[in-house]
């Protein structure tokens, strides 16, 4: 008997291509100079690394982080957290997700989404996404149960989801919205940031992201009971409770370290930038990817509001998408179908083994999303990093050109 080859694997932040012409997809993690040397030689002048205390002068670059968010974010409360997976699960927690309850999630998305809601002990309801690559609202409707307590729009590859649609149909049934906005950090929905929308809302900082700590996430949420509520959550000891209260929640230790918060400071300070430079740069590749025969963008919910952090196209056929992808690839430009069915990637659902088998144990039908599928093997995705010189911009353009022509030979 032959044995069946194992799916490749793919993995957050691969390295690019030996002959590369554009930079890798680290928007804020490229940008790292002495100004976040800086910061953290402070923090260690100091000798205060813990949040809460030390020998030095007291520890504050996590506090100031939380307060300059707040800020540049238009939000009440923030709360800093080591990931963005664990900002997910304290807005989960605090807005009532538990055993019992179901919260639907897209199936595109990374799997840290549907994860974080089995970690907070409730059941991901699994959604197609539409050409927006974001949540249908549609389908999300059609999911709603009397066991369903939010829903959880991801804000994939920096492009709101539909916003006003998912808060009308959250208010019809009485949900929470809880918004994954992890890849779209600063970009915005209407003149609003995206997170800052729904009840709560999720940042990563890991060093994929728009901005980065390396390791690190953002909490944010409007209301003050569920700001103390992640408290609780995120830190056993609760140590940032109103004087006298004790934690009404057993909770986890996600926090931050004074050295996240002393780089974030100084990333915090260039998304503006980061976020300009490749709304540019997004804008005059997809104008000319728009022209060429065959592709149709990925329709946008909020243009002026785009990250800008990739250009996504759509071929007529799955064969199509995979021979433009190793034409512009071969030519130095990465780019790559969202799924394959024998090539195992953590943003798309069938390869979430931990949650369909929780799906399975509960005894709920396997989730079948074949929109969605359809929808992202007939992908074209170009990252788009900030620092791309209008040269490169036109090369990439010049590059997608000849591939989709070679293609349609």
């Amino acid at each position: 008997m032959t044995a069946t080859a194992a799916p490749r694997i793919i993995t957050p932040g691969s390295a690019p291509a030996e002959n590369a012409i554009v930079p890798p997809m680290f928007p804020g993690g490229m940008l790292v100079d002495e100004r976040e040397a800086e910061a953290l030689a402070a923090v260690i002048a100091r000798k205060c690394l813990f949040r809460y205390y030390g020998p030095g002068e007291g520890p504050r670059e996590v506090k100031n982080f939380e307060q300059e968010w707040c800020q540049a974010f238009g939000a009440p409360y923030a709360l800093c957290v080591n990931a963005g997976s664990s900002a997910i699960i304290c807005g989960l927690i605090a807005l009532g997700a538990k055993a019992g309850t179901e919260v639907i999630v897209p199936a595109y998305t990374w799997n840290a989404t549907a994860n974080a809601v089995l970690a907070a002990g409730a059941m991901p309801v699994l959604a197609e996404v539409d050409d927006s690559l974001t949540l249908d609202p549609a389908d999300v409707e059609s999911k709603i149960t009397p066991r369903t307590r939010a829903i959880l729009p991801v804000h994939m590859r920096g492009g709101g989801s539909n916003m006003d649609a998912l808060m009308g149909i959250a208010k019809r049934h009485g949900l929470v919205v809880i918004e994954d906005a992890c890849q779209a950090a600063g970009a915005t929905y209407n003149g609003r940031r995206l997170g800052t929308i729904g009840d709560a809302g999720a940042y990563s900082l890991q060093f994929n992201k728009i901005i980065t700590t390396g390791e690190g996430g953002m909490f944010v949420c409007l209301d003050e009971e569920a700001y103390f509520t992640a408290i609780d959550v995120h830190d056993c000891a609760g140590s940032l409770r109103r004087a006298g209260e004790l934690p009404r929640f057993a909770g986890y230790n996600f926090r931050a370290s004074e050295f996240t918060g002393a780089v974030g400071r100084i990333q915090l300070s260039r998304l503006d930038g980061i976020l300009a430079q490749m709304r540019d740069s997004h804008a005059r590749i997809a104008a000319r990817v728009s022209q060429l025969p065959g592709l149709t963008l990925r329709r946008s919910n909020d243009p002026a509001g785009d990250a800008g952090i990739a250009v996504i196209a759509f071929a007529e056929s799955a064969e199509v998408a995979q021979a433009i992808c190793a034409a512009i690839t071969a030519a130095g430009v990465p780019a790559a179908p969202i799924y394959r069915a024998d090539t195992a990637d953590l943003h798309v659902y069938p390869f979430w083994k931990p949650v369909l088998d929780a799906i399975a144990a509960a005894g709920a039908p396997a989730p079948d999303c074949p929109r969605t599928l359809d929808l992202l093997e007939r992908t074209i995705h170009l990252d788009v990093p900030p620092g791309l010189t209008a040269a490169q911009v036109e090369l990439i353009g010049d590059v997608v050109e000849a591939a989709v022509a070679q293609a349609r030979r």
